[in-house]
């Protein structure tokens, strides 16, 4: 017979608040559920109630009306460019910042990650005065580019620290064979650092995913609009569709919940990596 193991009393204090926590957190996205399958009566009603009757209806309008599928391709759109260019051009800075010794080092590490600390708020005005003056708005490239610089700060931070955690030794074993340094980039130090990128990955399709601002001020076509400008359409001025509004939310979460299932692993073995050895 084996014995129970005994816990702590702060073992059940640490126990109630996470689970305290955890109900906060899920509570938000299981209202929404419960209340994309009621009428908008039903919803002022009694809205911690479970539905009377599955309105699916309620999706088919969010659809619609929302053009979450248009929408759906364009924020795919933003986001497969805007992780591609991060992810790669944030991985040459980090190896660089990694492996090299250079003057000035420990400063340029610092401009890139003091972009954390930036606002989106306080670049919004000068950047919408300029790009109206080149007359780059509506453009899918410039757009992709100022999601990439906003991403750039985070990206670097986790994968210079992956980096660190690389043995030195298997870069020289490929110099000694005659590899150059992109050889060594590209065929060894890319492929092992890619749970570190598929980790900063995550967390740049999520900003890039719920980014509202930026598609509201420098997209003006409906039909260039993101998945965030969708859910606009179901809140007018003497109206709102709340039914249709949680649906489209369930919908728009719906690939984030998916991304985050199957890589969850990569995640925290990516981030764990970086921040033990780095």
């Amino acid at each position: 017979m084996t014995k129970r193991k005994k816990h702590t009393v702060g073992y059940y204090i640490a126990f109630v608040l996470f689970t305290i926590v955890a109900v906060i957190n899920v509570y938000p996205m299981i209202f929404s559920i419960f209340c994309s399958f009621k009428g908008n009566l039903e919803i002022f009603s009694s809205f911690t109630a479970l539905p009377k009757r599955l309105r699916f209806e309620n999706y088919v309008t969010a659809w619609e009306v929302g053009r979450i599928g248009r929408y759906f391709l364009n924020t795919i759109l933003l986001a497969v460019g805007t992780l591609g260019i991060a992810g790669l051009f944030g991985a040459m800075a980090s190896y660089i910042l990694s492996r090299f010794t250079f003057k000035g080092k420990s400063k340029m590490y610092l401009l890139f990650i003091s972009g954390m600390m930036i606002p989106i708020q306080a670049v919004l005005i000068p950047l919408s005065y300029l790009f109206g003056k080149l007359g780059i708005m509506n453009n899918y490239p410039v757009l992709i580019m100022l999601y990439a610089a906003f991403c750039f700060p985070m990206t670097i931070l986790i994968l210079t620290g992956f980096m660190n955690s690389i043995p030195t030794e298997l870069e020289e074993a490929m110099v000694i064979d005659g590899a150059s340094i992109y050889q060594v980039f590209y065929r060894m130090i890319l492929p092992l650092s890619m749970p570190g990128i598929i980790s900063v990955s995550i967390f740049n399709f999520i900003q890039v995913w719920n980014n509202l601002l930026f598609p509201l001020i420098f997209i003006s076509d409906k039909d260039k609009g993101t998945i965030s400008m969708g859910l606009l359409a179901f809140f007018g001025e003497y109206s709102t569709d709340y039914s249709a509004s949680m649906a489209g939310i369930c919908l728009t979460t719906i690939p984030v919940i998916i991304a985050y299932v199957f890589f969850q692993d990569k995640i925290e073995n990516g981030l764990m990596s970086g921040a033990v050895k780095g």
